[in-house]
């Protein structure tokens, strides 16, 4: 995220500090934060169809989002969330599972009845079912992701194995490199297969200590009980997402055959979703803030801080390192524009700014202004694992083919 903050005239009603203004989003206090939760339509997605549908689950994602940060600030993060909730999502991800095939019995047996109102609902619900589930043509990625294996990267492995150790948590089945300013965990198929993705933008913009940080808070994944990593809940959620995107789509599009979807579903679908959202966005953002704890005790509260740092300056990477004129072939390019980034980029008004940014109930990560204000509130903790220089370049030299690989394909 990249930011052009300026201070105003105006006075905050609640503090008399003076307010700063990101223009042209809704001005807000850093004293108190008053202002926070305003509605930015400028840069809030449109995920739910209707402007009034983001604005509601904005204004009820940033309460809730600190709500949780509230209840979690000084504590341990236990290690399941509350067993009565989980339940709750079993129950409602069930019916979205067994949703569309339900709908489209029910219009089958409606369309062979004698009714003449059945016979006109069936084929009605028939064909509006299928619009819903048919499926549509996927883009393919124009660039999958560099397996890597311990053959080629040993050094690169052996770290992950200390992190992991360390962490407590199992090793990754697959290790993927990619050209992301990123880094994710996810768990694939019937074997639950483990597969880590670092984006090499990334872990070349880091200090070497903010990267061990980085692979303690993804492996933390692999032990937090994140309710929308399990089978049945993010089975559910992928249903949700695939009908919101395509009503979304229909209602902006002006569909006509949407209508009758959305006045005779909307409203049990859009209770089942938003409680569904709830609940297991609160057990993810819980699983998130365990991850750091997990990464903290691991790297240390520094690195973890940092590693936030990096995080809040990562959209504007790509862009500072075409205006540098220089190889991205050469980790040091990123971590030259990463430096420059952080001194030049207010990071105190950025990370406040993340919490209105970053509030929806779609998302599973809580704001990372949030999470850089929970790592820093707990006592300081030393890193458990500190690679020497010596471990580092073996490990650069594991991954110097990639960055060859990753200039290649950043210039074609």
């Amino acid at each position: 995220m990249t930011l052009a903050a300026t201070g105003t005239d105006e006075r905050c009603p609640r503090c008399r500090a003076g307010l700063v203004m990101a223009d042209p989003a809704p001005a807000w206090c850093p004293a108190c934060e008053w202002g926070l939760d305003a509605f930015d339509r400028h840069r809030a997605p449109r995920t739910w169809g209707l402007r009034a549908g983001d604005r509601a689950d904005h204004w009820l994602a940033f309460r809730l989002n600190r709500r949780q940060y509230d209840s979690l600030v000084g504590r341990t993060v236990g290690r399941r969330g509350n067993p009565l909730a989980r339940v709750a999502m079993l129950l409602l991800a069930t019916p979205l599972l067994l949703l569309m095939p339900l709908v489209l019995a029910a219009g089958v047996y409606l369309a062979g009845s004698a009714s003449p109102i059945g016979m006109v609902l069936g084929p009605a619900i028939i064909i509006c079912t299928l619009v819903l589930v048919w499926p549509r043509r996927r883009e393919e990625p124009l660039w999958q992701p560099w397996v890597v294996d311990e053959v080629s990267a040993p050094a690169l492995f052996g770290l992950l194995r200390r992190v992991a150790d360390a962490a407590g948590t199992p090793m990754p089945h697959e290790v993927h490199l990619d050209h992301d300013v990123n880094a994710a965990v996810t768990v694939r198929g019937i074997r639950r297969r483990r597969v880590l993705c670092v984006g090499l933008p990334l872990w070349a913009a880091l200090d070497p200590q903010e990267r061990v940080g980085l692979l303690a808070h993804e492996f933390g994944h692999f032990v937090n009980h994140d309710a929308r990593r399990g089978l049945v809940v993010r089975g559910g959620l992928r249903v949700l997402h695939g009908m919101l995107g395509v009503l979304a789509g229909a209602v902006r599009g002006g569909s006509l055959w949407v209508l009758p979807v959305v006045f005779l579903g909307a409203p049990v679908l859009w209770l089942l979703s938003v409680t569904l959202l709830i609940l297991s966005g609160r057990d993810s953002q819980r699983a998130e803030y365990l991850a750091d704890q997990i990464a903290t005790r691991v790297a240390g509260t520094a690195a973890v801080a940092g590693l936030f740092d990096g995080l809040l300056i990562s959209d504007g990477l790509p862009a500072a390192v075409a205006a540098g004129h220089r190889s991205p072939a050469d980790p040091l390019t990123w971590r030259t524009a990463a430096a420059h980034l952080r001194t030049s980029t207010p990071l105190e008004t950025l990370a406040l700014l993340s919490l209105r940014t970053e509030a929806s109930l779609l998302r599973s990560h809580p704001p990372t202004g949030l999470r850089r204000r929970m790592v820093r509130s707990r006592p300081a903790q030393a890193a458990q694992i500190e690679p020497d220089e010596q471990e580092w370049a073996a490990v650069g030299r594991d991954l110097a083919p990639w960055f060859a690989k990753l200039a290649k394909r950043l210039s074609g």
